[in-house]
């Protein structure tokens, strides 16, 4: 009996080591490129939809911050309206027009703003004297009177109105 166990072993052929045939591996490589373009793909419209949310909200986060800010509309509250005013505008620009704002100058913003085609001419000229006054009221702390207050306020409310995004069912009316 040992005699045929060792016959039948010697029948048996040494095992090899485990081998992926070219094909597969091919195969496997083009689905993990498919895997990877897909959640790249999937990732860039997320993104895509995240951004034209926000752009077209843009309007609505800065008239709601526009109209708490109504209430230091007075000269002794000036400069605080200023600056958060300012603050303000620059984020509406920057979710609506995608012009970076928040570190700098007013001068360096607004000759982005001028460059930029997507901002008209009359546009930018509101931009431009709307910054420039609450520059001088927050660094130059020039006086300010109510009635120009009240002027400048309503002045960045038309501006984000009329530069917001018009729905889908806005345009056809």
């Amino acid at each position: 009996m040992n005699e045929q166990l060792t016959d039948d072993l010697r029948l048996l052929e040494a095992p090899q080591p485990w081998q992926l045939e070219w094909w597969i591996a091919v195969a496997l490589i083009v689905l993990l490129v498919i895997a990877l373009w897909m959640i790249r793909r999937r990732r860039a419209i997320l993104a895509g939809l995240r951004e034209s949310k926000l752009i077209l909200h843009a309007h609505e986060d800065a008239l709601a911050a526009l109209a708490k800010l109504s209430g230091l509309l007075s000269e002794e509250q000036a400069r605080p309206y200023s600056i958060e005013s300012s603050a303000v505008i620059r984020r509406y620009l920057e979710n609506r027009f995608q012009i970076r704002a928040p570190l700098r100058s007013t001068e360096e913003f607004l000759h982005e703003a001028r460059h930029s085609p997507k901002l008209s001419p009359e546009f930018q000229a509101l931009l431009g004297e709307f910054l420039k006054f609450c520059d001088l009221i927050k660094f130059a702390r020039v006086r300010a009177h109510r009635t120009e207050l009240e002027n400048f306020h309503a002045s960045a409310v038309r501006f984000v109105t009329e530069t917001r995004v018009k729905e889908p069912m806005e345009a056809s009316d």
